[in-house]
């Protein structure tokens, strides 16, 4: 297990920033995943502190270790790929060794070792087999063996379960991360997939523009995002423009193009009379009804249903709001979803589901 530390680190292609001024701690043994969309700089973290790619400025650390500098070959970290890079004329058992055969490791110790981890992926007895006669979750499962041969300080795993069927992709989910709890090994982890992100870590590092936007808990970056980008990139998000009009007993109150919103004062946010504002709520925080509520607590906004779009185990009623804003609410009641299309409505939520940032 080991600690990491990117202090004020920059990677410049010309004159663009893939990494700008990035600092972020990693503790020991945690499973932390930088998440975000392509471009966004996550990969390049990665490869950074894999040594495949030399910041421009800023230290990396590991234990406190200065290791910026340092070779690939002589960080003792473990990576597995996308695509698995497997060696396809090597029969898996000596795939598993390549990493302690380099490192003159003898024989005997290296089919012991090959044998603990083909049982800790539960792949015991494939040892003769090749790469070409496993399945794409067994390849995957291998590479990650050979990954940790080396018992390395910290595993990188970039995009491991792309190439992976929905199913199958859910199923290697739960085992990198059984394997990861079982090891206590300091993990970190780059996808592009929020429920992936969401399901698997101890905190999540949302990225954009090679910029931190918010590190958090899974469930503080799903429930209170720091910044819209982030409402917007993680989960289904609905949002609607407005304006503060003031305040009443510690809410704000917003006045946008469909109706009056009542919202809670957001922290380290000073918003006042006359402040342009994105408000936001979540689809599965939403009713959809025909009738108004005379209570307080709930915002309520006048809507025509537009269409509705069954997703198993809810329906998704798309909803135009008066200033033309789409908004989709989560029904998972198929037998309150006898909604028509053109049918006047309105919707309403609590108003603490509500978020809200400045423009």
């Amino acid at each position: 297990m080991a600690s990491v530390e990117f202090s004020n680190v920059t990677k410049l292609y010309g004159g663009d920033a893939a990494v700008n001024n990035l600092n972020l701690s990693v503790r020991e043994g945690e499973f932390l995943t930088l998440l975000g969309p392509s471009g966004c700089g996550k990969t390049t973290t990665l490869r950074m502190l894999a040594g495949f790619i030399t910041p421009t400025g800023g230290r990396i650390l590991v234990d406190g270790i200065d290791i910026t500098r340092v070779p690939p070959e002589k960080r003792n970290l473990g990576m597995v790929f996308q695509n698995y890079v497997l060696f396809p004329h090597l029969n898996i058992g000596d795939n598993i060794a390549f990493g302690l055969r380099e490192r003159r490791v003898p024989k005997d110790v290296r089919r012991r070792r090959v044998a603990e981890l083909l049982d800790l992926v539960r792949l015991p007895g494939v040892e003769d087999r090749y790469p070409g006669q496993l399945s794409g979750g067994q390849q995957q499962r291998v590479a990650l063996a050979r990954a940790l041969a080396i018992e390395p300080r910290i595993l990188l795993m970039d995009e491991p379960l792309g190439a992976l069927d929905l199913k199958l992709r859910e199923a290697m989910q739960y085992e990198i991360k059984r394997i990861q709890s079982e090891l206590g090994i300091t993990t970190i982890y780059v996808t592009h997939d929020q429920q992936e992100a969401l399901h698997m870590s101890d905190r999540v590092v949302v990225m954009c523009k090679g910029r931190i936007e918010q590190v958090e808990a899974p469930k503080a970056i799903y429930e209170r995002p720091a910044t819209r980008f982030v409402g917007d990139f993680v989960g289904t998000m609905n949002f609607i423009d407005g304006e503060v009009q003031g305040s009443e007993k510690g809410a704000l109150i917003i006045r946008t193009g469909s109706g009056r919103l009542i919202t809670p004062k957001p922290s380290g946010q000073d918003l006042n009379g006359g402040h342009p504002v994105h408000v936001a709520v979540r689809p599965e925080s939403l009713v959809l009804a025909r009738e108004k509520t005379s209570d307080p607590k709930q915002n309520e906004l006048p809507c025509r249903v537009d269409k509705i779009r069954y997703s198993g185990a809810h329906n998704e009623v798309f909803v135009i709001l008066p200033s033309d804003e789409c908004f989709i609410v989560e029904v998972k009641d198929d037998s309150d979803c006898s909604w028509q299309s053109g049918e006047e409505a309105v919707i309403r939520w609590d108003f603490e589901k509500t978020l809200i940032w400045r423009q």
